[in-house]
C-alpha cells in the first residue's frame, strides 16, 4: 500500500471529543487504547468499520480512498445494479446509520446504470462501473468518520501481543512509527495483482486503462493474456480496441474454455458464480473469447512460452498484500471460518480477517443449500462486496463476545501511562 500524505484539512471532533485528524504519538511512547483497530479502508475495511460502530475503533489506512478501487474506476463492475441496490449489497442494514451520506452516491450509481446489449444475464437496472461503487464506499467512509471513528493515516507494519491485546506499530507517510493498543484487530488489508509471469510483463491495472495500454505498446507487438477471467475480458477488450491502429497479435492462454455464469431466477443466484463471466465480461467473452479469430489466438495454458511474446499480462487473479509482522509467527493467512479469527493455533486470539485475502467457501455466506447443484460442487471460494458485509457482521459478533469476556481497552488504558492522543 502506498503511503501518501493526505491533503490538509481542519480537525473534526468525534463523539468523545477526540480529534479525527490526530497526530500519532511519538515513536516509543505508548498511544491510546481502543477496543479494536481496523486495518484497511477499502470495501472490506468499510464493512468492518460499519459493523463495529458503537465500539471505540481506530481505523488505519494510508489514504481512506476506497482501497484498490481507486485504481479501478473505469473497470466495469460484474455485479448487476439489481443486486448492488439489494439488501445484501448497498442496501445492507450495516449502511443504514450512514445512509444520509451514502444515498446521493447510490442514486448516482442507479441513474448512470446502462444496459448491456447481448447480455445473457437479465437485469432490469443494468450495469455500472467500479468508480460508481467506489463513490458509495467513499460516502460510507465519510459517514463513519463523522460518527466518531478515529482515522490514522499510515500502515500497520507490526502486531505485538501485549497485555491481553495487541500493540500495532503504525508507520505514516513520513516514515515515522508510533504505536496503538487494542484488544482486537481486524485486518482488511486487501490483495494486489499477481506478480509477473514468464516474459516481459505489463501490469494488469495499467492494462485496464486503454490509454495506458496504448502508451506501452508498439506496432505489431505480440501480447499474451493469461487467463479468461473477468479481468482478462476487460484487458482483451482494450487490446481489441487497439488492434486496428497497432496491428497487434494477441493470444489468450487459459486452463479451460471460457465459461459464462448462468442466472437461476428461481433460486436468485448464479450457477458458476465464482468461475463464470458475468456482465460486460460475459458479453465480450461470448463474442470474442470462445474461438480463434483474425486478431485473437486462443490456446491452452500449457502451450504458453514467454519467449514467443513481446508482452504478457497475467489475469489469473490476485494475491494477498503483505500482512503485518507478528513476532515469532511466519504465516497466519489461515482463518477459522466459523469465527473469522486468524492464527488461532498460533496464539493470535483477537486477530480477524475480512475481505479478498480470505475468500469465502460455499455453504456459510454464499451458495447455502446449493452445494449439490450442478456447477457448485467444484467451486472452492468466492469474494464480493456482499460477502464483506456478511463476514463483518460475524466478526463483530465474535469481537463483542471477546470484549465481554476479556480485558477491555479501558482496563488497559487505566493501567498504562498515556502519550499523546491518537
Amino acid at each position: 500500500m502506498p503511503m501518501l500524505m493526505p491533503p490538509a484539512r481542519p480537525p473534526a471532533l468525534g463523539r468523545s471529543g477526540r480529534s479525527l485528524t490526530p497526530q500519532l504519538p511519538e515513536a516509543g511512547q505508548p498511544g491510546s487504547a481502543f477496543d479494536v483497530v481496523v486495518v484497511g479502508a477499502g470495501p472490506a475495511g468499510v464493512a468492518a468499520a460499519l459493523a463495529l460502530r458503537g465500539r471505540d475503533v481506530a481505523w488505519v489506512d494510508p489514504e481512506f480512498s476506497g482501497g484498490r478501487l481507486a485504481r479501478l474506476r473505469s473497470v466495469p463492475c460484474n455485479t448487476k445494479v439489481d443486486l448492488l441496490v439489494g439488501p445484501a449489497f448497498f442496501g445492507h442494514p450495516l449502511l443504514l446509520p450512514v445512509m444520509e451520506q451514502v444515498e446521493p452516491a447510490l442514486q448516482a450509481l442507479v441513474s448512470r446504470a446502462h444496459p448491456l446489449p447481448g447480455s445473457v444475464d437479465p437485469s432490469e437496472r443494468g450495469f455500472t462501473y467500479l468508480g460508481d461503487c467506489k463513490a458509495v464506499f467513499d460516502a460510507a467512509t465519510a459517514g463513519i468518520l463523522a460518527g466518531g471513528t478515529a482515522p490514522i493515516h499510515g500502515c500497520v507494519e507490526k502486531l505485538t501481543p501485549d497485555g491481553g491485546g495487541w500493540r500495532a506499530t503504525v508507520t505514516d507517510a513520513s516514515g515515522t512509527s508510533s504505536e496503538v493498543w487494542a484488544r482486537c484487530v481486524v485486518l482488511a488489508t486487501g490483495c494486489r495483482p499477481k506478480d509477473s509471469v514468464e516474459g516481459a510483463c505489463l501490469p494488469l491495472e495499467d492494462a485496464f486503462v486503454v490509454e495506458k495500454l496504448a502508451s506501452r505498446l508498439r506496432a505489431r507487438d505480440r501480447v499474451a493474456v493469461i487467463g479468461n477471467s473477468h479481468s482478462a475480458a476487460i484487458v482483451l477488450s482494450n487490446l481489441h480496441e487497439l488492434k486496428q491502429s497497432l496491428s497487434l497479435h494477441v493470444g489468450n492462454f487459459a486452463r479451460r474454455p471460457v465459461r459464462l455464469a448462468e442466472w437461476m431466477p428461481d433460486l436468485g443466484t448464479y450457477r458458476y458464480t465464482s468461475t463464470g463471466l458475468k456482465g460486460f465480461g460475459a458479453v465480450f467473452g461470448q463474442e470474442h473469447m470462445t474461438h480463434d479469430s483474425a486478431s485473437l489466438q486462443i490456446s491452452p495454458a500449457s502451450a504458453f512460452d514467454g519467449s514467443e511474446w513481446d508482452w504478457t499480462i497475467d489475469c489469473t487473479g490476485y494475491v494477498p498484500n503483505v500482512l503485518p509482522e507478528v513476532p515469532g509467527v511466519t504465516h497466519y493467512l489461515d482463518r477459522c471460518e466459523a469465527s473469522g479469527q486468524l492464527g488461532v493455533e498460533r496464539g493470535m486470539a483477537g486477530v480477524f480477517g475480512v475481505g479478498a485475502p480470505w475468500p469465502e467457501p460455499p455453504g456459510r455466506l454464499w451458495g447455502t443449500g446449493l452445494e449439490d447443484a450442478e456447477g457448485f460442487k467444484s467451486e472452492g471460494s468466492f469474494i464480493g462486496f456482499h460477502l464483506f458485509f456478511a463476514r463483518a457482521v460475524l466478526v463483530a459478533a465474535e469481537i463483542d463476545r471477546i470484549l465481554r469476556e476479556r480485558p477491555s481497552a479501558e482496563s488497559h488504558s487505566a493501567s498504562e501511562p498515556q502519550g499523546k492522543v491518537v
